[in-house]
């Protein structure tokens, strides 16, 4: 590629009332501005892609359903490893709509099956971690909950013997 870069020649036309260094630099700066933005519009799209530019692309792709809640996390961990990837909803005709609207299907792709592998570890450990740290918070709440019932439960106790004396 660099070679075709080398071969080819550009013309530069412009109007100029007077022609002089600063004009010509100009120019030059103008051109190639929308040579490098022309350059980065032409890589190849990365990341969250569309299905038919994923497909399009040629390489193997592989296929795994995914909660709803779950997908901006995998966006996240792909976009790290540059795995490109494709989000397809179709409509859940499995369960009642009003629980599950939709299936989350996600196409995804690397140049290397280790990237991959590596991307969805990390996705895994981090999803249990947080499934985890959910938990354990309920658990806790619940006991400072029970510790207030068991503070309120002493104290009418108390106030019961006490109206009996």
């Amino acid at each position: 590629m660099q070679e075709e870069l080398e071969r080819q020649t550009v013309a530069l036309v412009f109007k100029a009332g007077k022609f002089t260094a600063d004009t010509l630099a100009d120019a030059v700066h103008k051109v190639m501005e929308k040579g490098l933005n022309l350059s980065k519009l032409a890589k190849d799209p990365q990341g969250k892609m569309k299905l038919t530019e994923l497909v399009g692309k040629g390489n193997k792709t592989q296929k795994m359903e995914f909660k709803e809640e779950d997908l901006k996390f995998f966006q996240k961990i792909a976009s790290k490893y540059n795995v490109d990837y494709a989000v397809h909803k179709e409509p859940n005709v499995e369960t009642d709509k009003a629980e599950k609207p939709f299936k989350y299907y996600v196409f995804f792709q690397a140049k290397d099956g280790k990237v991959i592998e590596s991307a969805f570890n990390e996705f895994l450990a981090k999803n249990e971690k947080q499934k985890e740290s959910v938990q354990k918070k309920l658990e806790k709440k619940q006991e400072i909950v029970n510790k207030r019932k068991n503070k309120e439960r002493a104290h009418e106790k108390n106030r019961s013997k006490e109206l009996r004396r």
